[in-house]
C-alpha cells in the first residue's frame, strides 16, 4: 500500500547518521552511499551491460559516456549494480524489423537472430507469454511521481525522461530517505537509497512491489517501447516468487535482459546479424563479430545502429565478464587497431615460445601462491592490482563521486587502513562482490558538503566571493567525509607534494586555478592540503612500514583492496584532535601575499603542521603546568620559538636558509615613470646582494676563513657594474639616447653574469659555502642590478610593466585552401583578441604592426640557417616561388612520391610570410632583454613548431601546417654570443603547451644535450595512445578514420607520432596528457613537474610556443580547457618567469583553429536587391572582425567545418587569445 512507503520516505535516521562528530576516526564518519558513477552528457549516455548465463552470479552495470572522440581509456560504473536498458539520443530513422518476441538466441543461418559469435557466449531461454500491465491513471501517475521525489528539491533528479529506456532507468534512482529531517536542519547531510531497494524494503509479500510495478506499466505503455521489452517486465512481475528478496532478483534480472536481449535491440531498430558486404565509409553491420580491444581487454561486436545525430554506433560486448559498451566510428576503429596490434604481439610471443621449445629451454608461467585468490575476470583482476606511489604514508588525490562534487576533481585524501574498515557500520561497508576492488578514503576539507550548498541550484555559481572569506558556504561542512571509490589511475592517484617541511601557498594556488571551483573554494582547497601534508608528514617521520609479509594474500582473507593494507594506520589519538581548532589559528590566504611576491618572486610559503609536537604537549610531562613553569622538556624550551611560528603569516616571513637584501628596490609607479627622485634608494651593493654573498666575495666580516681568490674578483665586477649603473642619468637624453644606453647597461649585466657563473661553477669555491649557493645567489644579485637598470630608464609605455604585441601584415599573405584549419582568418582573430585586452589601447600594452625590416634581413642572413639546414630553405623558397601569383592551398611539405604535403599548404606569398613571423620572434627577443618591455606576445602565421631542420622532423608524416620553425629561431637568436649579433643569453627555455608536440622545435634544439636549452611539451598522446607496435606488411585498411592527427594524415595515434612520449636526455621534459588535454591534467603538470624543472634550469628567457588548440570547441576535438584556463598556463608561466629571469617571456602563436566563419555568406543566386531570408541567415552565423578583417581576404568554410566551429561564437581562439594576453600584463602589474 502507500501508506507504509509514504510513511517510510518520512522516517527519522538515527542522529549518529545525520550528525556526525567532525573527527576524523572512522567510527564517526558521516555515511555516503555514493560509490562510483559518471555524470552523463548530452542525453548520450548508453547503459551497457550485457547477458549472463542462466544461473551464474550478474555482472555489474556500467556506463558508457560518449562525447565524440574521448578516448576515455576505461568504462565509468554507474551508482548501483542494477543493470540498465539503452539509451539512444534519439530514435534512429531505421525500420525495426518485424521478429517474433518469443524467440532463443540461435546461431543458425535461417531466422538468424544474431550474429554466431556472440550466440556462442549468451543463452537466453524463451519468455512465457504473461499478461499486459495495465495502463496507469492520473491518480496512479501522480502517485508514481511522489514515489520518485519529483519536485522534491531536495532531490535534484526530476521529471520524466523523453524515452522509454530513460524512464525505465528510473529504477536505480536515488531517493532522499531524511528529507523531513533536512527541512527542519538543512545542514544534514542527506541520505540516500535507490528506488528498487527502497520498494523491497517497505514490501511485505512478493505480490507487493507498488512502486515499481507502477513504473512498469508507465514504461509498458510508452510510445516505442519494444514489444519483447514489454514481454521481459509483465514476466519479471508475474512469475511465481516465494520471498521478496526472490521477486526483487527476478525485476532486476529482467531489466538486466532488456539491456542485451537481441530481440529488444532489433525492435529498438538495432542490427544484430553481420551484413554480407560492408555498408558505407564505416563498415555498418558488417562489422559485427569482429574482435576489438578496448579498456585493455577483448571485446566482440555484437550490434549495429545508424543514429542521424550521432552517427554510426556499435554495441560490443567483453568476452570475458559480457558487459557491453558502446563504440562511435572513430572509437571502434581506434579499438580493431589495438586488438590488431595484440594479435600481432601474440604472433610474436608463440614463435619465441616455440623456439625455446624446440631448444628445451623451460617455458611456462609462474604459479600463484596457494593462498592468493584468483579473480576469475582479468578486467575485475586490474582492480586490485592498482597500486599507488607513496600509499605508505597513507595520503592520496581521490575523486569524490557525492552530488555536488565536481566530475573530474581529484581531492586530497586519506586512506583507510583495513583495521579502521572494520569499524565501520554494516551500511558503510562494501559489499564482498565488491569488497576487494573498492578503497575506503576520508576526503580532507571537503567542498561538496558546505550547508546550503548544492551544485543543482548553481551553488558553484553563486558564490565567486573572495577566496579568502573562512566563513564561505564552501568551508561550512564537515572537514572529513567519508567515502568508497574504485580503485583506478582516474579515480585515485599519487599525492604530488613530496616536501614535507613547508607548504607552498603559491603552488597551491596554481594547481586551484585548473580545477574549476569558485574563487572562494580556494581556502577550503588550502586547508585539504594543510591537513594532507600534516599526516603525510608524521606518517613519514614517526609511522614505521605496517610490515605486511604478503599483501596479497592478506587482501584476500581480510576482503579488501590492496591499499588498505598498504596504507598508514593512524594512531586514534591523532585522529581525533581538533583539527577545526587548529586550522582556524592558521592565518587566511592573502591575496596580496601573491601578488605582492618578494622582489626575486620567492615563492610564498607557510610551514607544516607538526601533529607529533600537538600530541607531545597533550602528555606528560609538558601538559603539566608545574612542567611549563620550571622549563622541564616542554616544547618551548626545547625547540626555542620554532612552534610559534605556525601562527606567522605566509606575508610575514620567506622561508629561505638565505635573506635577501634588508634595502628592497624601490617601486616603479604605475605610469612608468623613472625612479630618478627624490624617494629613490641609493644603489649600493648592499642594496643587491644578500649577506651571504658578500661573505663570499670578502665584502663581508668574516674573520678566520680563507676567500677563493676567483670568487673574491668578482666582487671587483660587481662593484663596476654597481657603479656604473648609479653613474647612470636618464634626464635630458632622447628616447633614442636613453634606449642606447640602457641596452648597453642590459648587455653588460648579462655579459657580468654569465661570466660569474663560470667563475663560481669552475673555480674554488671558499671554505663553508656552498658552490650550487653561490650560484643562485650571483644571479639573483645581477638580475636584481637589471632590474634597477629597467626602472631607471623606464618611462610610460617604455620598460618595466609594458607588455607588448607585434604582429604583421605579410604574415597574411600566407593562403591555405578552402577547408583548412589553419585558415588566413586567424591573424585578424588574434588581432581582435589582443585588442580586447587592452593592446593598442593601453599605454602599457602597446601593438606594433610591422617588423623592422632589420630584423627580416637578421633572420634570412644569420638565424634561418642555424635552425633549419640550406637544402630545406632551398626547398622551400624554390617551390614556392615556383607557385602561380593567383594559387592557394597548394602543398608545400610534400615529397618526390607526393606525400606528406596534404596539411602544409599555402600560396606565393607562404615564404615571406614565415620569415615576418621568424623576425617578429626576433624583434620580441630584442625588445624584451633590452628592457624595452617586460614580456611580448607575436601574433604570427604560419605556425612553426612541426618545422624541424629538414622536411618532416622525426620521422613525422608532415609538417603540420609549420614552414618556419619562429620559437626555435627566437631561442637560437637568445643564446647567440653577442660578438656573433645575438643576446648572448645562458640559458633558454621553450614551454610548448600547443595540443601536439613541437617536433620540430625538439629536433632543431635538443636533438642532442645543448646545457643552452631546456624544451618542455605539454601535448595530447602518451605511450597508450601512439604505442602501438608497428606491423609486418602493409597498412590494412582498418586505418582509416583511427588516425586522430590533422586532416588527411596518415600518422597513427596522435600527430607527429610517438617522438613526444618520452624524454631522450635532461634538455628535454616531453610530458604527454593522454588522448585529450584536461586542465586538471595540463595544471598537475606545470606545478608538479615543469616548475621544479624550470626552476633548477633557472633560464635567463622564457620562451612560450602558445598553441590554443587544447581549447574545448577547438575543431580538432583533443582538448577540454577554457580561455580562462589558458589564462591560468600563461600565470604558472610568468609565475616561473619573474622567480628565475625577472619575467622576461616571450609568447609566440602556433595552434588553435576555433574561429568561426568571418566572411557573411554571399547570395550569389538572387537577384540584385533581394533581402536574404532571415531565417537562412541565423543557420550562417559569422564573426565580425571589424577592421581587423583585411579588405579583399575570403574566408571559404564548408559546411561541416562551420558546423564545429558555430559553438566557437560562444568561446573560441579570440577569447583564448584575449585571456593569454591579459595573464601577461597582470603578470607585470604584480611585479610593480
Amino acid at each position: 500500500s502507500v501508506a507504509p512507503m509514504q510513511s517510510q520516505l518520512n522516517s527519522t535516521v538515527p542522529d549518529s547518521l545525520v550528525q556526525p562528530s567532525p573527527m576524523v576516526h572512522a567510527s564517526s564518519f558521516a555515511p555516503n552511499r555514493v560509490i562510483s558513477q559518471v555524470t552523463v552528457e548530452n542525453k548520450m549516455a548508453n547503459t551497457t551491460n550485457l547477458a549472463f548465463p542462466g544461473g551464474s552470479v550478474a555482472p555489474k552495470q556500467t556506463f558508457q559516456a560518449k562525447g565524440g572522440n574521448s578516448g576515455a581509456s576505461k568504462p565509468p560504473m554507474v551508482k548501483s549494480s542494477v543493470p540498465l536498458p539503452p539509451s539512444k539520443p534519439s530514435k534512429p530513422k531505421i525500420a525495426a524489423p518485424q521478429t517474433p518476441v518469443n524467440s532463443t538466441v540461435t546461431s543458425s543461418s535461417k531466422g538468424q537472430l544474431c550474429d554466431p559469435t556472440f550466440a556462442s557466449y549468451v543463452k537466453l531461454d524463451p519468455v512465457p507469454n504473461s499478461s499486459p500491465l495495465p495502463q496507469l491513471s492520473l491518480r496512479e501517475l501522480s502517485e508514481l511521481e511522489r514515489f520518485l521525489q519529483f519536485g522534491d528539491k531536495n532531490n535534484p533528479d526530476n521529471g520524466w525522461r523523453e524515452d522509454w529506456s530513460g524512464n525505465l532507468q528510473l529504477i536505480d534512482k536515488d531517493l532522499v530517505m531524511n528529507r523531513h529531517v533536512m527541512a527542519l536542519q538543512p545542514h544534514v547531510k542527506p541520505v540516500m537509497k535507490p528506488f528498487h531497494e527502497w520498494v523491497a524494503e517497505n514490501t511485505i509479500s512478493p505480490e507487493g512491489f507498488r512502486g515499481v510495478r507502477l513504473l512498469f506499466s508507465h514504461v509498458y505503455h510508452m510510445k516505442g517501447t519494444p514489444n519483447m521489452a514489454k514481454k521481459i517486465l509483465s514476466h519479471a512481475l508475474s512469475r511465481p516468487a516465494k520471498t521478496v528478496e526472490q521477486r526483487l532478483r527476478f525485476i532486476i534480472d529482467g531489466v538486466r535482459r532488456i539491456s542485451y536481449d537481441p530481440t529488444v535491440l532489433r525492435q529498438d531498430g538495432w542490427t544484430t546479424v553481420k551484413a554480407s558486404c560492408p555498408d558505407g565509409a564505416s563498415g555498418g553491420a558488417f562489422l559485427i563479430g569482429r574482435k576489438v580491444l578496448w579498456s585493455r581487454y577483448e571485446a566482440i561486436i555484437i550490434a549495429f545502429v545508424h543514429d542521424d545525430e550521432i552517427g554510426d554506433l556499435w554495441k560490443a560486448m567483453w568476452v570475458e565478464d559480457l558487459e557491453t559498451f558502446d563504440l562511435e566510428a572513430d572509437e571502434l576503429q581506434e579499438a580493431r587497431k589495438k586488438w590488431e596490434a595484440k594479435e600481432s604481439r601474440k604472433k610474436k610471443i608463440s614463435a619465441s615460445t616455440n623456439t625455446k621449445l624446440l631448444s628445451g629451454a623451460p617455458v611456462g608461467k609462474p604459479v600463484a601462491p596457494s593462498g592468493a585468490s584468483r579473480s576469475t575476470s582479468a578486467r575485475y583482476a586490474s582492480f586490485t592490482d592498482f597500486n599507488v606511489s607513496g600509499i605508505g604514508h597513507g595520503i592520496v588525490l581521490a575523486m569524490s563521486f557525492h552530488q555536488n562534487a565536481r566530475h573530474g576533481v581529484l581531492w586530497p585524501a586519506r586512506v583507510m587502513h583495513v583495521s579502521e574498515m572494520k569499524q565501520l557500520p554494516s551500511n558503510q561497508q562494501s559489499r564482498r562482490s565488491a569488497a576487494q576492488k573498492n578503497v575506503s578514503v576520508v576526503f580532507l576539507a571537503p567542498y561538496w558538503n558546505g550547508r546550503g550548498y548544492s551544485k543543482s541550484k548553481g551553488g558553484a555559481n553563486n558564490h565567486n566571493g573572495d577566496a579568502t572569506d573562512p566563513k564561505s558556504i564552501y568551508c561550512t561542512g564537515e572537514l572529513f567525509q567519508f567515502e568508497t571509490v574504485e580503485a583506478t589511475d582516474a579515480t585515485i592517484q599519487k599525492y604530488p607534494y613530496e616536501n614535507t617541511e613547508t607548504l607552498s601557498i603559491d603552488k597551491v594556488r596554481s594547481e586551484f586555478r585548473f580545477i574549476g571551483l569558485p574563487k572562494a573554494a580556494f581556502y577550503r582547497f588550502l586547508d585539504s592540503h594543510r591537513l594532507a601534508m600534516a599526516l603525510k608528514a608524521y606518517a613519514k617521520d614517526h609511522i614505521p612500514d605496517n610490515g605486511c609479509p604478503d599483501v596479497g594474500a592478506m587482501s584476500a582473507l581480510t576482503e579488501c583492496h590492496t591499499l588498505s593494507v598498504k596504507t598508514a594506520i593512524f594512531p586514534r589519538a591523532l585522529l581525533n584532535l581538533p583539527y577545526d581548532f587548529v586550522l582556524s589559528k592558521l592565518p587566511p590566504p592573502s591575496e596580496q601575499a601573491s601578488l605582492l611576491m618578494g622582489e626575486d618572486g620567492e615563492d610564498i610559503s607557510e610551514p607544516v603542521i607538526d601533529l607529533n609536537n600537538i600530541l607531545t604537549a597533550m602528555t606528560p610531562p609538558q601538559c603539566f603546568r608545574k612542567g611549563r613553569e620550571d622549563g622541564i622538556d616542554s616544547p618551548h624550551a626545547k625547540h626555542g620559538d620554532s612552534t610559534l611560528s605556525l601562527l606567522a603569516t605566509p606575508q610575514s616571513k620567506q622561508w629561505t636558509q638565505i635573506q635577501s637584501p634588508s634595502l628592497k628596490l624601490a617601486p616603479s609607479s604605475s605610469c612608468g615613470s623613472n625612479s630618478s627622485g627624490s624617494g629613490e634608494i641609493p644603489l649600493t651593493i648592499e642594496s643587491v646582494a644578500s649577506e651571504y654573498l658578500l661573505r663570499a666575495l670578502g665584502n663581508g666580516n668574516d674573520e678566520g676563513k680563507k676567500n677563493s681568490p676567483s670568487v673574491s674578483c668578482l666582487g671587483f665586477q660587481l662593484s663596476a657594474l654597481v657603479s656604473q649603473l648609479s653613474n647612470e642619468s636618464p634626464t635630458g637624453k632622447s628616447a633614442n639616447e636613453r634606449k642606447k644606453r640602457l641596452n648597453l647597461i642590459v648587455n653588460l649585466c648579462m655579459a657580468t653574469k654569465s661570466f660569474g657563473e663560470g667563475v663560481i661553477h669552475t673555480g674554488e669555491t671558499p671554505e663553508g659555502f656552498s658552490s650550487k649557493s653561490l650560484i643562485s645567489e650571483w644571479r639573483k644579485t645581477c638580475e636584481r642590478i637589471y632590474k634597477r637598470a629597467i626602472a631607471k630608464y623606464s618611462s610610460p609605455g617604455y620598460g618595466q610593466g609594458v607588455t607588448t604585441v607585434i604582429t604583421d601584415s605579410r604574415c597574411n599573405q600566407h593562403l591555405t585552401a578552402a577547408g583548412s584549419f589553419e585558415r588566413a582568418v586567424r591573424l585578424p582573430a588574434a588581432i581582435r583578441g589582443a585588442k580586447q585586452a587592452g593592446a593598442g589601447t593601453s599605454i602599457n600594452l602597446p601593438l606594433i604592426t610591422k617588423v623592422k625590416e632589420s630584423y627580416l634581413t637578421l633572420a634570412k642572413e644569420k638565424i634561418l640557417p642555424k635552425a633549419h639546414k640550406a637544402s630545406y630553405l632551398k626547398r622551400m623558397k624554390s617551390k614556392i616561388a615556383a607557385l602561380p601569383p593567383d594559387a592557394r592551398g597548394v602543398p608545400l611539405t610534400d615529397d618526390s612520391d607526393g606525400e606528406g604535403g596534404e596539411d602544409t599548404q599555402g600560396s606565393r606569398g607562404s615564404y615571406t610570410a614565415a620569415v615576418a613571423g621568424v623576425a617578429a620572434a626576433l624583434q620580441g627577443v630584442d625588445m624584451i632583454i633590452g628592457g624595452e618591455c617586460v614580456n611580448a606576445f607575436c601574433a604570427i602565421r604560419p605556425p612553426g613548431h612541426h618545422a624541424g631542420r629538414e622536411l618532416r622532423a622525426m620521422n613525422a608524416v608532415s609538417n603540420g601546417f609549420c614552414v618556419l620553425n619562429s620559437a626555435a629561431c627566437a631561442a637560437l637568436f637568445a643564446a647567440t654570443p653577442q660578438s656573433e649579433g645575438g643576446r648572448g643569453l645562458k640559458r633558454v627555455c621553450v614551454i610548448d603547451f600547443d595540443v601536439h608536440h613541437g617536433n620540430g622545435t625538439q629536433d632543431i634544439l635538443c636533438s642532442t644535450y645543448d646545457s643552452r636549452f631546456l624544451y618542455v611539451s605539454l601535448h595530447a598522446g602518451g605511450s597508450h595512445v601512439n604505442g602501438f607496435e608497428e606491423s609486418a606488411g602493409d597498412e590494412s585498411d582498418n586505418d582509416i578514420g583511427f588516425r586522430r592527427s590533422l586532416p588527411g594524415s596518415r600518422q597513427e595515434g596522435i600527430y607527429p607520432g610517438r617522438c613526444g612520449d618520452t624524454s631522450p636526455h635532461p634538455g628535454v621534459l616531453n610530458l604527454p596528457l593522454g588522448p585529450k588535454v584536461t586542465a586538471h591534467a595540463i595544471g598537475t603538470a606545470l606545478v608538479t613537474k615543469v616548475a621544479p624543472a624550470v626552476e633548477t634550469f633557472s633560464p635567463e628567457l622564457i620562451i612560450l610556443s602558445a598553441g590554443f588548440d587544447a581549447h574545448k570547441h577547438d575543431p580538432l576535438g583533443m582538448g577540454g580547457l577554457s580561455s580562462e584556463d589558458f589564462g591560468s598556463v600563461t600565470d604558472v608561466a610568468c609565475q616561473m618567469a619573474v622567480k628565475s629571469c625577472s619575467g622576461r617571456v616571450l609568447s609566440l602563436l602556433e595552434g588553435g583553429y576555433g574561429v568561426p566563419c568571418c566572411r557573411p555568406r554571399q547570395d550569389l543566386f538572387l537577384p540584385s536587391g533581394t533581402k536574404s531570408n532571415s531565417t537562412l541567415d541565423n543557420q550562417w552565423k559569422y564573426l565580425n572582425l571589424a577592421e581587423d578583417m583585411p579588405d579583399g581576404m575570403e574566408d571559404e568554410v564548408p559546411f561541416l567545418l562551420q558546423q564545429k566551429l558555430d559553438k566557437c561564437h560562444g568561446e573560441g581562439f579570440l577569447d583564448c587569445v584575449k585571456e593569454h594576453i591579459s595573464a601577461l600584463a597582470r603578470s607585470n602589474k604584480r611585479r610593480g
